[in-house]
């Protein structure tokens, strides 16, 4: 079973929901790009409710990263 988070990244980057992991990041993916970054953000902010800091959206590295940011703003992934 894939989880939501994993499902969004899929679609904004635009690959298969399989090669969706917790260390796939701009330096793992070449799909991850910086216009992809703002996508990703924004349509997690969508997803869950939340609005994250111009830092908080720096500090987001690989897809763990962004998991731990979404438990930690929504309570939730």
């Amino acid at each position: 079973m894939t989880s939501r988070l994993d499902q969004i990244v899929a679609r904004v980057l635009d690959i298969p929901v399989a090669e969706v992991s917790g260390q796939l990041g701009p330096k793992v993916s070449a799909q991850w790009t910086s216009l992809r970054h703002v996508q990703l953000i924004a349509a997690v902010e969508d997803a869950y409710g939340v609005g994250f800091t111009p830092r908080e959206i720096r500090s987001v590295r690989d897809v763990s990263g962004l998991r731990d940011l979404i438990v930690r703003k929504a309570g939730r992934e």
